[in-house]
């Protein structure tokens, strides 16, 4: 029996309530289901956390021009209070520099299924 439509609802909400901070952060490593959180984190923001329908939220966030790193970036983790929580969320990507000359706004579309 499938998932009611209520329920994946439901789950969506929780999901929404779970991702308080974005981090942007220096490890790199291989991101998988099992991920225990942010390598070396870097730099948290407060994201803004939009619910679009019953089964999707949209987290964004902009990394202005006075956060920078002093190392490359390579990563961003979705999660609770501190970067040490268990990530709902996390990706690696090819390293890009993090200083007082750029800055970068991270997207993601999360589905409940």
């Amino acid at each position: 029996m499938p998932v009611l439509d209520s329920l994946k609802s439901a789950l969506t909400d929780h999901l929404s309530s779970l991702v308080t901070r974005m981090t942007l952060g220096s490890n790199g490593g291989d991101a998988s289901s099992r991920d225990g959180g942010a390598g070396t984190p870097q730099i948290t923001v407060t994201p803004q956390v939009t619910k679009i329908d019953d089964r999707t939220i949209a987290i964004s966030a902009n990394f202005d021009t006075q956060q920078t790193s002093s190392q490359s970036i390579k990563e961003v983790a979705l999660h609770g209070d501190t970067a040490l929580d268990t990530p709902a969320y996390r990706a690696t990507f090819l390293p890009i520099d993090k200083n007082s000359t750029n800055e970068v706004r991270v997207d993601v579309l999360m589905e409940v299924r």
